[in-house]
């Protein structure tokens, strides 16, 4: 019998450490959004399946084979080197997107001329979501077309991070915001994964909630709390600031 109650204990402990207040406010981190405003959006199509919504329908890559297979191999370089071969494999690749200059505005995906991409200097705009543990993170990373990645880092460099895929429960992270005195009497908008680069590693980024009190203009600021995605440290708290419009009806 004893064993029984141990055993009990133990599921009873670990259901509520994995279950917690604003836990449903975790969301997807990253961003899927594109990296200019003049490019051509491709995706590996499969029969049967659904593409995600997209006002700029995705061009079957298959298009553009002969510069996106070399594109994504250098990509693929890039991030086993950085990594591992372990966070490679738990990336799904979201979509390419060819960046044009601003000399050859885009205007028509039809024109077929425009996948002869050696004529034109551009830029390829990759994205992945990566999942771990049910928890995704969208990220873009840009190459020239030589294949050197020319964008900022988006996740750690594993030589001076070995843990950095080893997370903490979010609900640590929320509870130690929770406890902060600023954060006395303010309410979590959202939690996401996130990829602070001056702490090489990814961090527990959750945002106070607005609070609209008046109708009109108001300008606000909101406290963005990076809470290290390893160790649940506090790393940094960042200013969101703009202004937003109410309306009566």
């Amino acid at each position: 019998m004893m064993h029984y109650w141990t055993f009990l204990a133990i599921l009873i402990s670990h259901f509520g450490f994995s279950q917690c207040e604003n836990i449903d406010k975790l969301k997807l981190g990253g961003t899927y959004l594109s990296k200019t405003n003049n490019y051509i959006p491709f995706e590996v199509k499969y029969k049967d399946s659904i593409y995600h919504d997209s006002v700029s329908y995705p061009n079957d890559m298959y298009e553009i084979k002969k510069y996106s297979d070399f594109i994504i191999s250098k990509a693929e370089d890039y991030i086993v080197m950085r990594a591992n071969r372990s966070f490679y494999n738990k990336l799904k690749l979201y979509g390419v997107e060819v960046n044009y200059p601003e000399s050859n505005r885009i205007k028509n995906y039809d024109d077929q001329s425009l996948y002869e991409l050696s004529n034109f200097e551009v830029t390829y705009w990759i994205i992945y979501t990566y999942e771990n543990d049910k928890f995704r993170y969208a990220f873009g990373l840009e190459f020239n077309k030589d294949g050197k990645m020319i964008s900022e880092n988006k996740f750690p460099d594993y030589a001076k991070n070995k843990n950095f895929e080893n997370f903490i429960n979010p609900c640590n992270a929320l509870q130690l915001v929770e406890n902060k005195k600023r954060f006395k009497n303010k309410k979590v908008d959202f939690i996401e994964l996130a990829y602070l680069d001056e702490r090489n590693s990814f961090c527990w980024l959750i945002q106070e909630k607005l609070e609209i009190e008046k109708l009109g203009i108001s300008k606000y600021s909101l406290d963005m709390y990076y809470i290290n995605a390893n160790s649940n440290k506090l790393e940094t708290i960042k200013k969101k600031k703009g202004s937003v419009i109410a309306c009566g009806i």
